[in-house]
């Protein structure tokens, strides 16, 4: 599965960059080429990763709350209600982190790389927004003070 992972996240950079030099629509994320690297990759973790995680969870919701399994069995793994309460846990602070850093599950939900760039387009434009409206804010100062500053945020 990592080959897998790898060879998507090496297609989909390499049209990412092929996109990001050829058409002008696009130009706002040439400044931030590690970010939108960062995310493409994370985009491919949630897709085959966290997605499968997370129906692994629903389906044994489902199969337990109309059977009287203990275990699904899938080949040589078994998949106990304590695996599936890890595995919740795990999917539980995922979406902690995804909502630290205001990233909407939408984000992931795309099948054409452009598409994808589309979305960080307007992620970008709501964040340069956001941070436009807090600097001419007043109440700034106390604002920083109360929560952990730049180091939540995405360097867009």
């Amino acid at each position: 599965m990592t080959h897998q992972i790898y060879n998507e996240f090496q297609d989909r950079l390499r049209e990412t960059n092929y996109i990001l030099e050829k058409a002008d629509r696009y130009s706002s994320l040439k400044k931030n080429l590690q970010t939108v690297e960062l995310l493409l990759a994370l985009s491919i973790f949630h897709k085959r990763v966290i997605a499968n995680l997370d129906a692994a969870v629903k389906f044994h919701g489902t199969v337990f709350s109309y059977s009287q399994s203990d275990i699904i069995k899938i080949g040589n793994y078994e998949l106990t209600t304590d695996e599936k309460n890890k595995i919740l846990g795990l999917l539980m602070n995922y979406r902690q982190l995804m909502e630290r850093f205001n990233l909407p599950e939408t984000l992931w939900d795309y099948s054409l790389t452009k598409e994808f760039l589309l979305k960080l387009i307007n992620l970008k434009s709501d964040f340069d927004y956001a941070d436009t409206q807090a600097k001419n804010s007043k109440g700034q100062k106390n604002r920083n003070k109360k929560d952990n500053g730049a180091e939540d945020e995405l360097p867009f």
